[in-house]
């Protein structure tokens, strides 16, 4: 299967395009785009159709025989559970961060105006949780505990400042103020924090302040991996939280 640029997929996008002019122009669609907007977009759906079909080819196994139809299906499913996973994972520590951010957002707002003894916490931690951005919030894996409680084990972020204390401070202050903080979407799963789960496989966040990297992580680095992660020439004091 060749790619778009051959004579004959050229041959066939020039005539899909042609066909997709002429509906456009005898059905009066409302909008009207160019030849090079609409072959830009069959393109782009080919090389996808292409990509799907290449995988779909069978490949070599370990025995040097090509799969099987059974054994082609069967990686097929497994890929796409792999794909699928990850998009979970994204998702969970997408959703984490802005659930974060509002839970901080809001108390910062609410102390300010009530002008409570602990609002400069709840804004040191507003700007770690923005500093760390979403990709600095950690992945999660399901599992069952005990054969019946389904929970989250919380991936380790072996290059991030222990912050773990923090972020239950902020997750279990969302749960105390339920009449700031309405329960929205299913019931949240419980999560374990612990030295034995699994480490994220995701490369560090480029581009934070020192402080919010792990020191012992960092010593460890060498020159060369020290100037590739960017470190911001800002500073991030740290503060040992106490709040009301």
């Amino acid at each position: 299967m060749h790619g778009p640029s051959s004579l004959w997929n050229g041959a066939i996008i020039d005539s899909v395009l042609q066909e997709l002019q002429t509906r456009c122009r005898d059905e009066n669609w409302p909008i009207h785009r160019s030849d090079t907007y609409l072959r830009a977009l069959i393109v782009d759906r080919y090389r996808r159709l292409r990509t799907v079909w290449r995988k779909a080819q069978p490949k070599l196994t370990e025995k040097g025989t090509l799969e099987t139809p059974a054994e082609t299906e069967t990686r097929l499913v497994a890929e796409r559970e792999t794909v699928l996973k990850a998009n979970r994972q994204t998702t969970r520590r997408r959703n984490k961060y802005y659930r974060r951010t509002a839970v901080v957002k809001n108390l910062v707002k609410l102390k300010t105006e009530e002008k409570e003894d602990d609002v400069d916490a709840w804004k040191w931690l507003k700007d770690l949780i923005t500093s760390l951005g979403e990709h600095g919030m950690s992945s999660e894996e399901s599992g069952v505990e005990n054969e019946v409680e389904v929970v989250l084990c919380v991936k380790n972020l072996p290059w991030r400042h222990s912050i773990e204390r923090e972020l239950d401070l902020i997750d279990l202050q969302r749960l105390l103020d339920g009449d700031i903080f309405a329960p929205q979407g299913a019931r949240p799963l419980r999560r374990i924090r612990a030295p034995g789960n699994p480490a994220s496989a995701r490369p560090a966040v480029k581009g934070l302040p020192i402080a919010l990297y792990d020191r012992s992580w960092i010593a460890e680095l060498s020159q060369r991996q020290l100037e590739a992660l960017h470190i911001a020439d800002i500073p991030f004091p740290w503060m040992k939280i106490a709040v009301s």
